[in-house]
């Protein structure tokens, strides 16, 4: 071999590739870190979410609707108290559920207070407030209030100032905003657990905007109305716990469910350092319970486009003309539908989607049980996306070009399943972008970079093997330089040996010259097979050809390539002695050993070989000669038959054999062709119960099976070597062993 050995160690790694790979992981890490990819991922979530059917909805919720309509019938909005009280007790009368206002009512009727300002007038004329009343009328927020309060589960909505994960308020506090609990207090949950750790995680805030102090009194209960857009300004999420005033606030759409759930539901939170984040919606009978990430929030599913849930002018309810059974037992969210109304906000379903949609889907989740979960801080993604990369970079510092390729793909395609199984069996949304740019980016730039290198290297391969070695093999070293060691290397590999019987007498009766041509048209036949099965023709020495399987490039199950081999050869023969006169009386015989092996450069600095040297060579010749004993064509020993996985060959176990110059003993098998090639059997199968006999003991019955196979098989070698045995030994072992003293 040319010196240069250093060369090979390239192809086990590369050190260049290494670190160029690292350089773009690193790269990718400080881009995630600002974000540079988010934008990516909310799209490519989306289509992941949406891009087949979505669960119809549970038909349960139903949304009022302040639209055009309505406005066009009842004046412009905000409408007077009065005008929603006789809108609530529409809502009695229909006998719905529950009653959800995604509307603010913070401020007082702007009719009650001109009214306040009469009322104290009067008062100073002596007027009491029964005769006010009866003179000016009942206060608005006051009959809106009795409405309210006689539908019994109708929950108002207050919203918070800006809501930071640290709870503190940023700027100055807005108008209508207060800092102080108005009584009675927004819902809060029942119990609560929250880790430590966890706490500083959740979202909270300083001041509100409540309900107006008669309205906020009659109502079930009060729950916050979040905004919570994607940084892309693509509402996806609902925050579905908040920290106030020392307490944990529940939403609008989860104070709805409490209500629908009756009297003796309580909300139950659960935030745990290492487990899951969780809501639980508690009654006697039964529980409710859905998943939130680590700040609160609940991945909206959408159910579809604005318009999946059933939508009701308000004015159509307030005169009636909505069919009773619509409305009967649901839950209604009132709220803003009305182009230009301002409550619209973009979703993954549509820009200006009505926010009080996004609440009825939410309802609709938790009550499917469909919730989805996303982590606020991305952790897994993150990690996922330095796990691929790092492997990345190593499998290209190892691997060739074609291995790098499909383990980069194994890898796309592995992590796709994985979040495609999060998503689809354990509803929480795991990001793609990230690690799939990783992924890809890494490879595409190492790739590149091996290309270069390996081109050099291929060029470099096939000078330094061109002197020795078939070209096939030379083409696996070039695609598989990895697995070459220069040198001398240390393998497991399978070496066959095959010689022409009597080829002294076939020498001494054929002229030189056509004796010649004979063995040329032998060979090739011969060496042909063994080169199509990707084995290694080590040498040809006159009659007899070496060749081995497992080196200089790793084979998988060479042992079944080799007696497959070898197998095809003695086929081969056949068509020989059956078409040419000259190999009427021609045979051969083939023994394979499996086994460790030096496979390496042997020889001198002007002459050298690419060979394989130890015991398991000296087997396989001594098993090629021991075809002659025994008298068949084809001798393995017991390593080969275990290591030929998926082989299905008409064999017998011959038993144990010493040879000359050997101390320990080997156990030889005889594989006679591929079951169902045209090889009868019969022999095998009944030699097969003579080695059971032997092994179990029973010498007379052996003995008596071996006098039957004799007289069926009078001309069969290992039978008449077992008839040779049997009359020498008068007790028989258990397993036959045979020595000779020839090599």
């Amino acid at each position: 071999m040319p010196s240069k050995p250093s060369r090979s160690h390239q192809y086990k790694f590369s050190g260049w590739t290494f670190l160029i790979g690292l350089a773009v992981v690193a790269a990718m890490v400080v881009a995630n870190k600002y974000h540079l990819f988010d934008r990516y991922e909310y799209d490519v979530s989306d289509l992941r979410m949406y891009w087949h059917a979505v669960p119809k909805t549970t038909g349960l919720i139903d949304i009022a609707a302040i639209d055009d309509k309505s406005i066009a019938e009842l004046g412009q909005w905000p409408w007077p108290r009065s005008t929603m009280a006789k809108f609530q007790r529409a809502l009695t009368d229909y006998k719905v559920a529950v009653v959800g206002y995604d509307v603010l009512f913070s401020e007082q009727d702007n009719f009650d207070a001109a009214r306040a300002s009469l009322v104290d007038r009067l008062k100073k004329t002596g007027a009491t407030q029964i005769t006010a009343n009866a003179l000016i009328g009942e206060a608005n927020d006051q009959a809106f209030a009795d409405a309210i309060k006689a539908q019994g589960r109708t929950i108002l909505a207050y919203s918070f100032g800006t809501l930071d994960a640290a709870g503190r308020s940023k700027g100055l506090i807005e108008q209508g905003f207060i800092t102080d609990i108005v009584a009675p207090a927004p819902l809060e949950y029942n119990l609560a657990f929250v880790a430590p750790r966890v706490a500083p995680k959740l979202l909270g805030s300083k001041w509100y905007r409540p309900p107006t102090q008669i309205l906020n009194q009659a109502a079930r209960s009060t729950g916050y109305v979040p905004i919570d857009s994607d940084p892309d300004g693509v509402m996806r999420a609902q925050i579905m716990v908040a920290r106030f005033h020392q307490a944990y606030r529940v939403p609008l759409s989860l104070a709805v469910l409490k209500a629908l759930a009756g009297d003796d539901a309580s909300l139950k939170l659960s935030f745990r350092e290492l487990g899951e984040q969780k809501i639980v919606i508690q009654t006697p009978a039964a529980q409710t319970q859905f998943p939130v990430n680590e700040h609160g929030q609940m991945l909206i599913n959408f159910r579809g486009p604005e318009g999946t849930f059933p939508h009701y002018s308000i004015t159509d309810i307030i005169n009636h003309r909505v069919p009773k059974n619509d409305l009967a037992g649901k839950i209604v969210m009132v709220g803003e539908t009305a182009r230009g109304g301002g409550d619209r906000f973009n979703t993954p379903e549509g820009g200006d989607f009505p926010g009080v949609e996004i609440h009825a889907n939410a309802i609709d989740d938790i009550l499917q049980g469909d919730v989805i979960t996303r982590s606020g801080n991305n952790v897994f993604e993150t990690l996922a996306g330095e796990v691929l990369g790092i492997l990345m970079v190593l499998a290209a510092s190892f691997f060739p070009a074609a291995l790098t390729a499909f383990t980069a793909l194994s890898m796309a395609a592995a992590y796709i399943l994985l979040v495609r199984q999060l998503l689809w069996h354990d509803h929480h949304l795991v990001g793609v972008v990230y690690p799939l740019l990783m992924l890809i980016s890494s490879y595409l730039v190492m790739a590149g970079f091996r290309y270069y290198e390996e081109s050099k290297d291929k060029r470099y391969l096939r000078h330094a093997f061109e002197h020795y070695l078939h070209p096939s093999v030379i083409a696996q070293l070039v695609d598989h330089p990895e697995q070459l060691k220069l040198g001398g290397d240390r393998r497991v590999v399978s070496i066959l040996f095959a010689d022409l019987v009597n080829y002294t007498g076939l020498t001494e009766r054929t002229d030189p010259v056509a004796l010649v041509t004979m063995l040329n048209d032998y060979m090739t036949e011969m060496t042909d097979r063994i080169l199509d099965s990707g084995g290694v023709v080590d040498k040809i020495r006159g009659d007899g050809i070496m060749a081995f399987w497992g080196a200089p490039v790793d084979m998988p199950n060479h042992a079944r390539v080799a007696v497959d081999t070898a197998l095809a050869m003695l086929t081969e023969l056949k068509k020989l002695n059956a078409s040419d006169p000259r190999f009427k009386n021609v045979d051969i015989g083939i023994g394979i050993a499996t086994g460790e092996a030096i496979a390496g450069n042997f020889g001198g600095v002007n002459r050298f070989d690419y060979s394989v040297i130890g015991d398991t060579v000296n087997l396989a010749s001594r098993l090629e000669e021991l075809t002659r004993k025994f008298k068949c064509h084809l001798l393995v020993n017991r390593e080969t038959v275990i290591k030929a996985v998926g082989g299905n060959y008409v064999k017998r176990d011959i038993g144990l054999v010493r040879v000359k110059g050997k101390q320990n003993a080997v156990e030889v098998v005889e594989v006679a062709g591929q079951a169902n090639d045209g090889v009868d059997p019969e022999v095998y199968n009944k030699f097969a119960h003579l080695s059971e006999l032997l092994q179990a003991g029973n010498a007379d019955a052996a003995r008596a099976e071996l006098i039957e196979l004799q007289r069926k098989h009078p001309n069969d070698g290992v039978i008449h070597m077992y008839a040779d045995r049997f009359a020498e030994l008068k007790e028989l072992p258990r397993e036959m062993l045979f020595e000779f003293d020839t090599k």
